[in-house]
């Protein structure tokens, strides 16, 4: 009866494992891993449960199978998704190119915001500004008490119940993939949220403009909280790798795949000195 929910543990594990092996450069792009029998054997488990953990790879654009070829691990910086975010925070050995993924992700994210903002004031309906102004004041009754779990939580959901008023399957579609990092990351990582202090205001500006139907004063208002916010996370950030972050925030490139920052600089912006120095700013 429990053999199978212990397999499928098994073979998370060994997902997780690879997974790492993987983000970590370990195992580069273009090897091949080894045989089904040498895995099984390294991980002391059977073929069908390493099976179940190559699948979870591919289905996460880790590794492709080919018939004949075996199993060849991919470039994920240009297979991935969204979803390797949360773990290359806490494998990566490279801080600036984590820093400098989490600066990209900032505008990207906020134009998708700015477009769901959008259409929540052309499309809400009754029913959504009630569920909206239902979550705006438990917030900001959180805020008040100085409860950041509360307040991130809720305001994850309050970004979903914006993105339900706009009713459009397509910005759904791509906000998903945002909203599930960003809810990941917050769960593996409570420090990266700091109240900020204008937070109340933005969620009062923005009913205010949904209620009166101001798209213009509703994309202002999301877009200059998010400014701030960012602005703010950025020179976090820049603090947390030290003297290389100058290039964050002068345009210049990122260093070349498989250049590491120094162990130093990477002990700094781990999660674990992230919560030490306990950040103001809000996670991407």
């Amino acid at each position: 009866m429990n053999e199978q929910p212990q397999a499928t543990n098994i073979a998370a594990n060994i997902f997780i494992d690879l997974r790492r092996q993987i983000l970590r450069g370990e195992l580069s792009a273009g090897e091949r891993l080894p045989g089904e029998r040498e895995l099984a054997a390294k991980y002391r488990t059977n073929r069908n449960t390493l099976r179940e953990a190559v699948r979870k790879l591919e289905q996460s654009r880790l590794v492709t199978v080919r018939h004949g070829q075996g199993v060849t691990v991919c470039d994920y910086r240009k297979t991935g998704t969204m979803e390797l975010l949360p773990p290359l925070l806490e494998t990566a050995p490279d801080a600036f190119e984590i820093a400098h993924i989490l600066e990209d992700i900032l505008p990207a994210r906020l134009l998708v915001i700015e477009f769901a903002a959008r259409l929540a004031v052309r499309r809400a309906n009754k029913n959504d500004l009630e569920r909206l102004q239902d979550i705006t004041e438990l917030l900001i009754a959180a805020f008040q008490r100085h409860d950041p779990v509360v307040v991130s939580r809720g305001f994850h959901r309050w970004l979903d119940a914006v993105i339900d008023a706009g009713h459009s399957v397509a910005i759904r579609w791509i906000s998903n993939p945002f909203l599930e990092a960003y809810r990941e990351v917050l769960d593996r990582f409570p420090a990266l949220w700091v109240l900020e202090p204008s937070f109340p205001q933005h969620l009062q500006e923005f009913m205010a403009a949904l209620d009166q139907g101001d798209e213009e004063r509703a994309i202002e208002t999301t877009r200059n909280y998010y400014r701030r916010v960012d602005a703010a996370f950025v020179k976090i950030l820049q603090g947390a790798i030290g003297p290389r972050a100058g290039a964050l925030s002068d345009g210049k490139a990122a260093p070349a795949h498989g250049e590491r920052s120094s162990p130093r600089a990477a002990d700094r912006s781990s999660p674990r000195a992230t919560e030490r120095r306990k950040p103001r700013g809000e996670p991407p």
